[in-house]
Protein backbone atom coordinates (compact mmCIF):
# COMPACT_ATOMS: atom_id res chain seq x y z
CA UNK A 1 0.00 0.00 0.00
CA UNK A 2 2.62 2.32 1.03
CA UNK A 3 5.03 4.48 -0.52
CA UNK A 4 2.94 5.78 -3.23
CA UNK A 5 3.76 7.49 -6.24
CA UNK A 6 4.38 11.76 -5.72
CA UNK A 7 4.16 11.45 -2.31
CA UNK A 8 7.71 12.11 0.22
CA UNK A 9 8.46 10.40 3.06
CA UNK A 10 10.99 11.69 5.19
CA UNK A 11 12.50 10.57 8.43
CA UNK A 12 14.11 13.56 10.82
CA UNK A 13 15.97 13.45 14.23
CA UNK A 14 14.42 15.67 16.13
CA UNK A 15 16.14 17.85 18.15
CA UNK A 16 15.15 18.63 21.83
CA UNK A 17 13.69 22.07 21.92
CA UNK A 18 11.77 22.11 18.87
CA UNK A 19 8.21 21.76 18.22
CA UNK A 20 6.09 19.85 15.35
CA UNK A 21 3.79 22.85 15.02
CA UNK A 22 3.67 24.33 11.30
CA UNK A 23 3.77 27.77 13.21
CA UNK A 24 5.60 29.03 16.44
CA UNK A 25 6.44 32.30 17.62
CA UNK A 26 8.42 31.17 20.60
CA UNK A 27 10.29 27.91 19.50
CA UNK A 28 12.00 26.85 16.34
CA UNK A 29 9.16 23.99 14.57
CA UNK A 30 10.73 20.53 12.84
CA UNK A 31 9.44 22.50 9.80
CA UNK A 32 11.91 25.27 10.17
CA UNK A 33 14.63 22.51 9.54
CA UNK A 34 13.71 21.20 6.38
CA UNK A 35 15.39 22.59 3.57
CA UNK A 36 13.92 24.50 0.25
CA UNK A 37 13.68 20.89 -1.81
CA UNK A 38 11.44 19.70 0.48
CA UNK A 39 7.68 19.88 -0.54
CA UNK A 40 5.39 22.00 1.33
CA UNK A 41 2.18 20.40 2.91
CA UNK A 42 4.31 17.98 5.23
CA UNK A 43 2.75 16.47 8.42
CA UNK A 44 4.57 15.22 11.10
CA UNK A 45 3.35 11.88 12.20
CA UNK A 46 2.36 12.06 15.61
CA UNK A 47 3.77 14.73 17.87
CA UNK A 48 6.95 14.78 20.21
CA UNK A 49 7.07 16.76 23.04
CA UNK A 50 9.09 20.10 22.62
CA UNK A 51 12.17 18.25 25.16
CA UNK A 52 11.99 14.92 23.07
CA UNK A 53 14.05 14.08 21.06
CA UNK A 54 14.77 11.32 18.03
CA UNK A 55 12.60 9.81 15.46
CA UNK A 56 10.02 11.89 13.77
CA UNK A 57 8.39 10.66 10.66
CA UNK A 58 6.93 13.38 8.44
CA UNK A 59 4.97 13.04 4.88
CA UNK A 60 2.68 14.96 2.72
CA UNK A 61 0.69 11.35 1.84
CA UNK A 62 -2.53 11.98 4.21
CA UNK A 63 -3.34 8.10 4.60
CA UNK A 64 -0.43 7.38 5.61
CA UNK A 65 0.00 9.73 8.21
CA UNK A 66 -3.36 8.90 9.03
CA UNK A 67 -2.92 5.17 9.03
CA UNK A 68 0.22 5.26 11.52
CA UNK A 69 -1.83 7.65 13.68
CA UNK A 70 -5.11 6.44 14.41
CA UNK A 71 -4.89 4.60 17.88
CA UNK A 72 -6.61 1.33 16.28
CA UNK A 73 -3.07 1.18 14.73
CA UNK A 74 -1.26 0.24 18.10
CA UNK A 75 1.93 0.68 16.49
CA UNK A 76 4.55 0.42 19.14
CA UNK A 77 7.07 3.07 19.89
CA UNK A 78 10.27 2.45 21.92
CA UNK A 79 11.82 5.26 23.87
CA UNK A 80 15.11 5.68 25.69
CA UNK A 81 14.47 7.25 29.09
CA UNK A 82 17.11 8.98 31.44
CA UNK A 83 15.45 9.29 34.76
CA UNK A 84 16.42 11.47 37.36
CA UNK A 85 16.05 9.79 40.41
CA UNK A 86 18.74 6.03 39.98
CA UNK A 87 16.37 2.98 40.65
CA UNK A 88 17.81 0.42 43.25
CA UNK A 89 17.97 -3.16 41.47
CA UNK A 90 15.28 -4.61 43.76
CA UNK A 91 12.71 -1.69 42.37
CA UNK A 92 13.79 -2.51 39.24
CA UNK A 93 11.80 -5.47 38.60
CA UNK A 94 8.51 -3.92 40.06
CA UNK A 95 9.08 -1.05 38.02
CA UNK A 96 9.17 -4.07 34.66
CA UNK A 97 6.27 -5.85 36.41
CA UNK A 98 4.02 -2.83 36.54
CA UNK A 99 4.22 -1.24 33.55
CA UNK A 100 3.63 -4.83 31.63
CA UNK A 101 0.89 -4.79 34.23
CA UNK A 102 -0.72 -1.44 33.20
CA UNK A 103 -0.21 1.82 34.91
CA UNK A 104 -3.27 3.80 36.85
CA UNK A 105 -2.62 7.11 35.33
CA UNK A 106 -4.30 10.95 37.24
CA UNK A 107 -5.89 13.06 34.52
CA UNK A 108 -3.88 15.70 33.59
CA UNK A 109 -4.61 19.05 31.53
CA UNK A 110 -4.94 17.69 28.29
CA UNK A 111 -6.12 14.01 29.36
CA UNK A 112 -8.66 11.83 31.24
CA UNK A 113 -7.52 9.29 34.00
CA UNK A 114 -6.69 5.90 32.34
CA UNK A 115 -4.75 2.72 32.76
CA UNK A 116 -2.17 2.04 30.30
CA UNK A 117 -1.93 -1.40 28.29
CA UNK A 118 1.26 -3.33 28.85
CA UNK A 119 4.24 -1.86 28.18
CA UNK A 120 7.86 -3.61 28.11
CA UNK A 121 10.72 -1.56 29.71
CA UNK A 122 14.29 -3.03 29.38
CA UNK A 123 17.53 -1.69 32.07
CA UNK A 124 19.87 -0.46 30.20
CA UNK A 125 24.01 0.89 31.32
CA UNK A 126 25.40 -2.21 33.09
CA UNK A 127 27.14 -1.56 36.25
CA UNK A 128 30.94 -2.25 36.62
CA UNK A 129 31.66 -5.66 38.26
CA UNK A 130 33.07 -3.43 41.52
CA UNK A 131 29.38 -1.70 42.17
CA UNK A 132 27.54 -4.86 41.84
CA UNK A 133 25.75 -6.91 39.01
CA UNK A 134 23.16 -5.52 37.28
CA UNK A 135 21.68 -2.20 35.17
CA UNK A 136 22.67 1.13 36.40
CA UNK A 137 18.95 2.02 37.45
CA UNK A 138 18.71 5.95 35.63
CA UNK A 139 18.29 4.22 31.58
CA UNK A 140 15.99 2.47 30.44
CA UNK A 141 14.22 1.53 26.79
CA UNK A 142 10.00 1.83 27.19
CA UNK A 143 7.90 0.45 24.45
CA UNK A 144 4.36 1.81 24.31
CA UNK A 145 1.39 0.84 21.93
CA UNK A 146 -0.31 3.98 22.83
CA UNK A 147 0.23 7.48 22.42
CA UNK A 148 -1.26 9.64 25.26
CA UNK A 149 -0.39 12.86 25.82
CA UNK A 150 3.01 13.05 28.15
CA UNK A 151 2.51 9.17 28.41
CA UNK A 152 5.82 8.12 28.96
CA UNK A 153 6.29 11.14 31.88
CA UNK A 154 3.23 10.58 33.61
CA UNK A 155 4.02 6.77 33.68
CA UNK A 156 7.34 7.45 35.40
CA UNK A 157 5.79 9.84 37.74
CA UNK A 158 3.13 7.22 38.41
CA UNK A 159 6.19 5.05 39.20
CA UNK A 160 7.72 7.65 41.41
CA UNK A 161 10.68 8.99 39.41
CA UNK A 162 10.61 12.11 36.76
CA UNK A 163 12.66 12.35 33.24
CA UNK A 164 15.58 13.77 32.66
CA UNK A 165 15.53 13.21 28.92
CA UNK A 166 13.47 11.25 26.41
CA UNK A 167 14.32 10.30 22.82
CA UNK A 168 12.28 8.15 20.54
CA UNK A 169 14.33 5.46 18.90
CA UNK A 170 11.98 3.35 17.31
CA UNK A 171 8.47 2.98 15.77
CA UNK A 172 7.55 -0.59 14.91
CA UNK A 173 9.83 -1.94 13.85
CA UNK A 174 11.73 1.22 12.35
CA UNK A 175 14.38 2.69 13.92
CA UNK A 176 16.22 5.85 14.33
CA UNK A 177 19.22 5.80 11.61
CA UNK A 178 21.92 6.87 13.94
CA UNK A 179 23.76 8.50 11.05
CA UNK A 180 21.27 11.31 11.10
CA UNK A 181 22.47 14.33 13.55
CA UNK A 182 19.87 16.09 15.25
CA UNK A 183 18.07 18.55 12.84
CA UNK A 184 18.78 16.41 9.61
CA UNK A 185 16.54 14.13 8.17
CA UNK A 186 16.70 12.02 4.78
CA UNK A 187 14.18 10.04 2.93
CA UNK A 188 12.70 6.32 4.11
CA UNK A 189 13.10 3.55 1.76
CA UNK A 190 10.18 1.38 0.24
CA UNK A 191 11.90 -1.24 2.96
CA UNK A 192 11.73 1.04 5.41
CA UNK A 193 8.57 2.17 5.30
CA UNK A 194 7.44 -1.74 4.66
CA UNK A 195 8.66 -2.16 8.38
CA UNK A 196 6.29 -0.02 9.73
CA UNK A 197 3.67 -2.17 8.42
CA UNK A 198 4.90 -5.88 9.29
CA UNK A 199 5.16 -6.25 12.69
Amino acid sequence: MFPRSGFTYLMMNKPSGTVCSTVSDRSTTVFQLLGTDVPPGLSAVGRLDKDTSGLLLLSDDGMFVHTLTIPESHIPKTYHVRLSIPVSPADQYEYIRKCNAGLDLPPCEKSPAFVTAPAKLEWLGVMPPELGCGSSGTECLLTISEGKFHQVKRMMEALGNEVAALERVAMGNLELDKKIGPGQYRSLSEAEINQLFNL
